[in-house]
């Protein structure tokens, strides 16, 4: 690794540091999205959760509330109900908006519908460049939407209805809760937002000295914010609901748990993000964890990625009224 390639290496938590060397850092660009899109589809085969967890599985196509094309959601619910409704956690699933599916949440999904009674949701929303804004708002608030007006179907509680995400989708989740605040159709109760991607304009900003040179680089972030937007990020003008960090004011948002690396690209707007939250009166959960970069998540042995999954699990269940 050159000099100019390791202004953050010694800052990496070594418990999690062998995945920089299998995934040597380059940016994502056009030229090489479709590969990297098999790769990953490589890395996260189909993976069948029923054998592993006492869960049933389903996939099915719900329609747009926009005269978009159909929407594929994959519902998972335990096989021995917890409540007489179930709370529901709406997933939505991370890959910089260009890439990625539901596949890299469904254990994780599965294991919270098995052990605390949730019908675990996740959307298969339309990826940029392909298509862009408001397609992924419109596809993600579509899933939901037609979950909330099949509650009875579902057996779910429309009382107790958290959204949430990683990466990309996290800041799907935050524009999704956005927009749910502004259309006042329904109500969310819990906002789940881990390494989320708030702010197109880190992509034009200046180089940050030691975060974001791992595995999500500014280069890539510039890529997703310009695949998705359809433009150059970092215009004057851009909607919250694409963009959450330019909202004016995050009142009137459920109570959110943010979780980011230290050198995760993210963690300046994850922070100004937290901040934002709390000057409008939002109960917020900041955890940042020292050393901890983007891939994270590939070590849910480590450490902080023990503290985090057990941390995040009880914000959520505290928001739904669970604990």
């Amino acid at each position: 690794m050159s000099e100019q390639k390791s202004r953050s290496r010694h800052l990496v938590d070594p418990e999690i540091s062998s995945a920089l060397d299998l995934f040597p850092t380059s940016d994502l660009t056009a030229a090489s999205l479709m590969v990297s899109r098999e790769n990953q589809a490589k890395m996260l085969p189909q993976i069948d959760v029923t054998p592993m967890f006492p869960v049933s599985f389903e996939e099915i196509s719900v329609p747009s509330y926009f005269g978009g094309p159909d929407i594929r959601i994959e519902i998972i619910k335990p096989l021995q109900p917890k409540h007489d409704k179930m709370p529901l956690y709406y997933s939505i699933h991370g890959g910089g908006m260009v890439m990625g599916s539901p596949v890299v949440d469904r254990t994780g999904n599965a294991a919270l519908a098995a052990q605390h009674g949730f019908c675990c949701v996740a959307v298969y929303y339309r990826l940029a460049p392909e298509h862009v804004q408001p397609s992924q708002l419109q596809d993600c608030y579509s899933g939901l939407k037609w979950c909330v007006e099949h509650a009875d179907t579902l057996g779910i509680d429309v009382q107790k209805v958290a959204i949430g995400g990683s990466s990309a989708g996290a800041g799907l989740a935050a524009g999704l809760a956005l927009y749910i605040r502004d259309q006042k159709e329904f109500d969310i109760h819990h906002l789940r937002l881990r390494s989320p991607m708030l702010d197109d304009r880190t992509s034009v900003s200046p180089e940050h000295p030691c975060a974001g040179e791992f595995v999500w680089t500014k280069g890539s972030n510039h890529f997703g914010w310009k695949s998705v937007l359809g433009h150059e990020p970092g215009q004057a003008e851009e909607s919250e609901y694409y963009v959450p960090a330019r909202a004016k004011s995050l009142a009137g948002l459920p109570p959110t748990y943010i979780s980011i690396g230290s050198i995760d690209l993210f963690i300046d707007e994850a922070l100004l993000f937290a901040k934002q939250l709390v000057f409008d009166g939002v109960l917020v959960e900041l955890h940042v964890y020292p050393g901890y970069h983007h891939l994270s998540p590939m070590f849910p042995n480590a450490h902080y990625s023990q503290e985090g999954a057990r941390s995040s699990e009880h914000a959520l269940l505290k928001a739904l009224g669970l604990l």
